[in-house]
């Protein structure tokens, strides 16, 4: 079978092998072995570049026999890297093994370009986020109510894993929401607005939420790569609060 994709992480197996992650465009997340030469004895598949694989075997790991490069690589350095590591590592977690997810691979290829750029790294780690959520389908819907009632820019929400977004009257919830935040600010992030800097805190606390949930108790390593900052904006019963509707 061959494939074209990127290694998504490497580690030593054995004294000659190599256990290789790779996200394909033809399979998806496929796990691998590559045996290294003699002659080539610490070389192995590199990281962002496209490369396309001659892959052998009926089981889910697969031997890797040969990897050819398609394009030349992307030169990543600091936060940049420290990005991908963290995208790779997503991705080695929560894919299942052997399924394609094309539209995620694209995804994929849209952001190890412009990481190596000057845009922002928020947004396109929130944009990458945000689609593979909708591949997996674990993102909440925010451009409705939980019932499937349309929202109101100036109405009140709360949101939770659970019942989706419910508006919101003032009492104190018994089952502490993810965050509150009005119809605006929902709409905004569902439009996929992140040139806004409220909808990309909120998009950060979103997606922090269902990624603690899809995880379970294993955190993230890369995390640790990353700048960490709290949220620090308003609060409501000490949950986050995000509001648009005062800017329309």
């Amino acid at each position: 079978m061959r494939v074209q994709g990127y290694v998504i992480h490497t580690r030593a197996f054995q004294d000659d092998k190599v256990l290789v992650d790779l996200l394909t465009q033809e399979a998806g997340l496929v796990r691998g072995v590559w045996r290294k030469k003699a002659k080539e004895a610490r070389v192995s598949p590199g990281s962002f570049l496209l490369l396309e694989f001659d892959l052998v075997g009926r089981s889910e790991l697969k031997t890797i026999r040969s990897a050819e490069a398609l394009e030349a690589p992307v030169m990543l350095q600091g936060a940049a890297l420290y990005s991908a590591f963290y995208v790779h590592e997503l991705i080695e977690r929560l894919l299942p093994v052997g399924l394609p997810f094309e539209p995620l691979f694209v995804l994929y290829r849209w952001l190890i370009t412009h990481l190596s750029g000057e845009a922002p790294l928020a947004p396109l780690l929130r944009r990458f986020e945000w689609g593979l959520f909708e591949e997996l389908g674990i993102r909440v819907n925010m451009s409705a109510t939980g019932r499937g009632d349309p929202l109101e820019a100036k109405q009140l929400y709360q949101l939770h894993h659970k019942f989706g977004l419910r508006p919101y009257y003032g009492d104190q919830p018994k089952v502490k929401p993810i965050a509150f935040l009005d119809g605006a600010a929902a709409m905004a992030y569902a439009a996929g607005r992140w040139d806004n800097r409220q909808v990309l805190l909120l998009a950060k606390e979103l997606h922090r939420a269902w990624l603690d949930q899809a995880l379970g108790a294993k955190p993230l390593k890369s995390r640790s790569l990353l700048p960490a900052k709290p949220y620090d904006g308003e609060r409501l019963w000490q949950v986050p609060l995000f509001k648009l509707s005062h800017t329309l």
